[in-house]
């Protein structure tokens, strides 16, 4: 009777164990397919995550703006601001329109008064455009000559932040008239110069262009002392555009 109880509880024992192990066994399983989805999950997360970042969403391919120099006969040798008004305004179906027919017609205003105060480029063109010595002309002027041609199609969105006035502009199909830097960078030459209108900060390297698309390092644009889609460092045209007061003009043709 010993030897039979003996026996029963020995095959009980290895019945216990041999359940166990196979239960541990599928746990162990369990984990490792658990893990597995998680590990495959991750992996399309980051195709996915890759896959966005390639596409460039957001980004908008250069459009085919004409390209002006405004060294071009007859030059203007500060004229960058209405040789880039010029291929705005040709962009938006007004073709004859000449830089040197703009520099005709826009406002203008000494470099230097009598009375020792400086011209404000929010005035009008300051100083000698065709020859110098000048300055240049900040938006207001540019606006008031695009609205002669282009009427409430012109729009100034000079003051909005960077992705309004810039990025949606061209990811709507319209270039966009800019002041920046002629090196499309900050600058440290900037002056304060005391104007009839009171103190206005000035830059001589300051420079116009015709902005045409962007990715996520880029702007392209157009240069009238340049190239055309000439390709810049996004972040350092932004600074540079910003500190010349985000001056931005589109024309909604």
């Amino acid at each position: 009777m010993k030897i039979i109880q003996t026996l029963t509880l020995t095959f009980l024992c290895a019945c216990l164990v041999y359940f166990g192990f196979i239960y541990v066994s599928q746990i162990d399983q369990a984990k490792k397919t658990a893990s597995s989805h998680e590990a495959a999950e991750e992996t399309r997360s980051t195709k996915n995550t890759d896959s966005s970042h390639t596409s460039l969403k957001g980004s908008k391919k250069a459009m085919d703006v004409i390209l002006y120099n405004q060294m071009d006969e007859p030059r203007l040798y500060n004229g960058c601001e209405v040789t880039s008004l010029a291929m705005l305004l040709h962009y938006s179906g007004y073709e004859q329109v000449t830089k040197n027919a703009l520099a005709n017609e826009i406002k203008r205003v000494p470099l230097n008064y009598e009375n020792g105060l400086k011209g404000d480029p929010h005035d009008g063109f300051v100083g000698d455009m065709e020859n110098g010595p000048g300055l240049g002309v900040y938006h207001e002027p540019i606006y008031q000559l695009a609205k002669k041609y282009a009427g409430d199609q012109v729009v100034d969105l000079t003051g909005k932040p960077v992705k309004k006035a810039i990025y949606q502009s061209l990811e709507k199909g319209y270039p966009v008239w800019v002041i920046t830097t002629s090196t499309f960078e900050k600058t440290d030459n900037i002056d304060t110069w005391n104007t009839p209108n009171g103190h206005v900060d000035v830059s001589f390297k300051m420079h116009s262009v015709v902005i045409t698309g962007y990715d996520d390092k880029h702007v392209y644009l157009n240069n009238p002392y340049g190239e055309k889609n000439e390709r810049v460092d996004r972040d350092q045209f932004e600074d540079s555009w910003k500190q010349m007061g985000s001056q931005a003009i589109i024309i909604k043709a």
